[in-house]
């Protein structure tokens, strides 16, 4: 009999738990003196993006990756305002990609759907999904979320950037 799914994974945590080297803590690297200047990259949960490795980062660039449907700043707000207290956030990337989801449906179909199993839910009315019709404009809408929120400081705001990430070439185009 074939392993279940929960099996495969536990199996595969154990071969890399063979070759792992354990980060420091949080109270260790304060401790040491360390200075928390993180930056925190939005992107879509999209299974096609592998950010950290598109992006090559290190541990050393203290990038957090924050991942939810088509990659969009209104649902990363309290994370925004939990790391600049808590990790020095210093800037805020925006990535969204071609090919994505959130382009092939509307907020409006979800809501449909979701208010006729749940009538009596009128909650479900005002949710929004992250569904947009141009790529490009929607970097361009969560850049301006960024600068015009007022739970994002200004000093983080300036330092934002956002991209494009294109699935067929891996390569990032800048979004002013």
């Amino acid at each position: 009999m074939a392993p279940s799914f929960y099996e495969t994974l536990v199996e595969r945590n154990k071969k890399y738990a063979e070759t792992h080297n354990p980060a420091p803590t949080i109270a260790e690297q304060m401790a040491l003196g360390r200075v928390f200047e993180t930056t925190l990259v939005i992107t879509c949960v999209d299974f096609r993006l592998n950010p950290d490795q598109f992006l090559q980062t290190k541990p050393e660039d203290q990038f957090l990756i924050s991942r939810n449907p088509a990659g969009r700043v209104g649902p990363a707000l309290q994370e925004i305002m939990l790391f600049d207290v808590f990790l020095g956030l210093k800037r805020v990337i925006v990535i969204h990609h071609t090919d994505c989801g959130g382009s092939q449906f509307k907020d409006a179909d979800i809501r449909e759907a979701h208010k006729s199993r749940l009538p009596d839910h009128s909650e479900i009315d005002h949710m929004v999904f992250g569904a947009f019709d141009e790529v490009e404009q929607s970097v361009r809408d969560d850049l301006h979320l960024l600068k015009t929120s007022p739970y994002v400081p200004k000093r983080i705001s300036d330092q934002s950037l956002g991209f494009v990430y294109d699935i067929k070439t891996g390569l990032l185009t800048p979004v002013e």
